[in-house]
């Protein structure tokens, strides 16, 4: 007798967030919210409910760490803080093109400019 396979458990699951930011990819923190604090930027990121940051050291540096987040989830973010927070035309005018820079980087060549200087490190957040 024949088996009967049932197709659904062929499909491919589907990816956790971690992964979509890695495929989708990844920039400074500090970039990414037009903050220099990186403390600052953690904090008001966990206001919004980021869930991933990316951290990988730098190679040779054993101290030096970049924290990373993937640039899908800056754009949310940055759109979360145009849409909830009261800030000024100035700040709108930033954080609008912080979002249109991360819609139009070429992310095979950050990813390579990370994987050059890091070793990869584990989501914090």
């Amino acid at each position: 007798m024949s088996n009967v396979v049932n197709m659904n458990e062929y499909r491919e699951k589907p990816a956790n967030a971690s992964s979509d930011a890695i495929r989708d990819g990844l920039i400074p923190i500090e970039f990414a919210m037009g903050i220099g604090d990186r403390e600052l930027c953690l904090e008001r990121m966990a206001k919004y409910g980021v869930s991933s940051v990316h951290v990988r050291t730098v190679n040779d540096e054993p101290g030096a760490r970049l924290y990373l987040i993937g640039v899908a989830d800056a754009i949310s973010l940055n759109k979360e803080i145009l849409a909830k927070e009261d800030i000024s035309d100035e700040e709108i005018e930033r954080r609008i093109d912080l979002i249109q820079m991360m819609e139009n980087m070429n992310f095979a060549g950050m990813d390579s400019l990370w994987e050059s200087f890091t070793s990869h490190g584990e989501s914090v957040l």
